[in-house]
């Protein structure tokens, strides 16, 4: 939320509640022009709007409703002071002689608070074009004078006090602009050149244990131009000019985020008697020992660590303060150096670490209704060390709590966690936030589990009363033209090739945008990292299925010749008609994000084919079975009750029925594939096309090799007819007609 002002009169509450609006709109990606706001309203599908509103969005929507609230309060308290105040009473029951002059008193206040509106509006208008001006200037004094007008205002709104002041540096020929922003904590030293470039970005705090170089160049990084290398003359005297590029930009947005980081445990620190600071830095440790008690347990298999453990701990890598990698697509670490990386996160290197992780920062915020819980100044963090798990049984200020989801039978630590629970505080109306670095689309149900981890309301009646044209989980994973029906992917070239088209059931799934997940304990960001992860393995999947090798343009094309082709007659206008095989493959979610099925009918045996891929919610492992229609236990059965040790029952019963099936296809000489290698072949790939292409090559040699056999022994199987394909370079196609 902005920054709202100490408002006095009706007018002023008024521009705060449109500060409010204006800066919602913002963080939900809408325009705040209202003709745009009325193209929207009759757009045929409605904005993603729909599936950022909510408490896990971008915008707090309980503070907000609560900063609504007071607003509209306080214009009414006014309203009815001035309903009750001498001037009223003296225009509605004063003499005749004095009404006049009171109703012309009124009239004159009414006409110069609308003066003064109109003048407000008009001078926000000129501020606006003058920043719009400054912002595409390439003169280094204007860009300066932007830059330093901006961090200004982003400052003060955010409850801190800025100074500036001009001078010189030994390091630098030209005139020094020193910007400091101060808070009760922090203080932050920007030094900027007379040509508009940043020299030096400090941030200092009060105690000195929270000082750390990563913050500098975090903010750092934010302000210094993003063009790569500015033009300037080689004269460096104190009448240089330097001239910025045309695409010259700041992140303006990401040094607001992060400074509002540091500002926001600044203020609070004013407010309450917490030293805040203190305890994010106690969770930054926490993170870095499960780290490092997992790295012992596993021999240093960082990969292993990142994938089924508690995740990466890197600070000050997004935000300021503590943050967790637990996830990042399987193309991006095929060139990992795993120990390069390792060696960069024990030195605290972020700048070396180029992968996109999907990251967790954790970070504070207000709250309308807080359960968190907090350390005294003398404890260095939650978690109990080793020596303590045997030793501590009590605290004066808190209880100790035996953490049982920290272990299980896939997890790393088998010795379950010991953590201190601080007694929380419902007059600090503040908690802990874990911010994701991208937003997740997540089903409904699991937005709903994270929801639960704050008792975060409003889940469950978002579904109520929804357009009929919001998106689905699954057209948000697709993020194209929903009006379209097939994806075609082809992974050969050639004659041999086969096109897969892929379509999706198109039964409505809710599903959330998640951008913020607030919590009430550290040791419920493990729960986050093993939901999400689960989550982003069902939408890696679901998405390789949409992801076109070949452009509109080819397709139409390709359908025009074959059309042309089926109309001729001659066998020269046949050659040039497309014969590749094609498979049409229909994707099910029944229930995301924990099942995904691929329907498809095998072209060379003829036969229909169902892919059954269960996301294990605990590993977030994906286990493959291939039914071929033969009928037996599906593994959504599985999911109808919740229960981790029940889950892990009905998956051995689920497995071993599947592996009764198959024993019983092959005695029927019925293809089947084994699930541990369907297994196998998925978590190489991670894709459901090269899956889909495996087994279908696979099925090809089953049919030549049996096809081989028979011709040899001079009989076909009963109940079956001959195959009416053809060989023709190692793959079987349909002959022309």
């Amino acid at each position: 939320m902005p920054n709202i002002s100490n408002a006095t009169t009706v007018q002023e509450h008024l521009r705060d509640l449109h500060t409010l609006v204006e800066d919602s709109l913002k963080q939900w990606n809408l325009s705040t022009n209202t003709t745009a706001a009325t193209a929207l309203v009759g757009q045929a599908h409605p904005n993603r709007l729909s599936h950022e509103l909510h408490p896990l969005g971008p915008v707090q929507v309980g503070m907000l409703q609560k900063d609504f609230k007071e607003k509209i309060a306080a214009i009414r308290a006014i309203c009815l002071s001035f309903a009750q105040g001498p001037l009223h009473q003296s225009i509605s029951v004063g003499d005749a002689s004095s009404t006049s002059a009171f109703r012309k008193y009124s009239t004159l206040l009414k006409e110069e608070t609308q003066l003064e509106e109109a003048l407000s509006s008009v001078k926000a208008s000129m501020t606006q074009c003058q920043n719009t001006l400054r912002a595409a200037s390439q003169d280094g004094g204007i860009k300066k004078d932007h830059l330093l007008g901006s961090i200004k205002e982003m400052a003060t709104g955010l409850g801190l006090e800025c100074y500036l002041d001009t001078g010189s540096r030994p390091y630098s020929a030209l005139p020094v602009s020193i910007l400091t922003i101060g808070g009760i904590v922090i203080v932050v030293d920007i030094e900027v050149e007379s040509t508009g470039a940043i020299l030096k970005v400090k941030v200092s705090f009060f105690p000195e244990i929270h000082q750390d170089e990563r913050v500098d160049r975090l903010l750092a990084s934010n302000l210094r131009c993003k063009c790569g290398k500015l033009l300037q003359t080689e004269d460096r005297s104190a009448t240089a000019n330097l001239l910025h590029l045309p695409d010259c930009s700041r992140n303006f947005d990401a040094f607001s985020k992060n400074l509002k980081a540091l500002a926001v445990l600044d203020n609070f620190q004013k407010k309450y008697p917490v030293d805040f600071f203190h305890n994010m830095r106690a969770m930054d440790l926490d993170l870095k020992e499960l780290f490092r008690r997992e790295m012992l347990l596993t021999n240093n298999d960082i990969e292993r660590v990142f994938k089924h453990g508690h995740g990466i701990p890197m600070t000050h890598a997004v935000l300021p303060g503590p943050s967790v990698a637990y996830w990042a697509p399987k193309s991006e670490l095929l060139d990992v150096s795993w120990s390069a990386l390792a060696t960069a996160i024990e030195q605290g290197a972020n700048e070396k670490v180029k992968i996109p992780f999907h990251r967790i920062s954790i970070t504070m915020e207000e709250s309308t209704a807080s359960a968190s819980g907090y350390l005294p100044a003398d404890r260095a963090g939650f978690l109990l060390s080793e020596e303590e798990t045997q030793t501590l049984s009590g605290l004066s200020y808190g209880s100790i709590m035996n953490d049982q989801g920290s272990v299980g039978a896939s997890t790393i630590l088998q010795q379950p966690l010991r953590w201190v629970v601080p007694t929380s505080d419902s007059t600090i109306e503040a908690t802990y936030v874990a911010v994701l670095h991208p937003p997740v689309v997540v089903s409904e149900d699991l937005a709903k589990q994270l929801a639960a981890l704050s008792n975060q309301a409003g889940f469950n009646t978002m579904g109520l009363n929804r357009d009929q044209g919001y998106l689905s989980l699954q057209e948000l994973l697709v993020n194209r033209a929903i009006e379209q029906t097939q994806w075609e992917i082809v992974l050969d070239q050639g004659p041999n090739a086969v096109r897969q088209l892929f379509s999706f059931d198109r039964t409505k799934c809710e599903a959330r945008l998640l951008h913020r997940i607030p919590f009430t304990h550290i040791s419920q960001v493990y729960m986050c990292t093993k939901l999400l992860r689960q989550q982003m393995v069902f939408n890696a999947l679901f998405q390789s299925c949409f992801k076109e090798t070949s452009s509109p343009e080819e397709i139409k094309k390709r359908l025009n010749a074959a059309h042309t082709g089926n109309g001729e007659d001659n066998d020269d206008s046949n050659d040039n008609v497309d014969t590749t095989s094609e498979v049409a493959i229909i994707i099910q979610t029944p229930q995301p994000p924990n099942i995904i099925l691929a329907t498809f009918i095998n072209p060379f045996t003829e036969t229909s084919m169902r892919i059954e891929i269960v996301i294990d919610p605990v590993t977030a492992s994906p286990t493959v079975r291939l039914d071929t229609g033969m009928g037996h236990a599906s593994p959504m059965m599985g999911f109808q009750t919740g229960g981790e040790f029940q889950y892990m029952q009905q998956q051995q019963q689920q497995q071993d029925q599947y592996m009764q099936h198959n024993l019983q296809q092959q005695q029927q000489d019925v293809f089947v594939v084994d699930s541990i290698k369907l297994t196998q072949v998925l978590l190489l790939c991670d894709s459901i096309p090269i899956l889909v292409r495996w087994i279908l090559k696979r099925s090809f040699v089953w049919m030549k090799e049996r096809h081989q056999l028979l011709g040899r022994s001079g009989s076909v199987q009963s109940g079956r007819r001959p195959s009416s394909h053809t060989e023709d370079g190692g793959i079987l196609k349909r002959p022309r007609v």
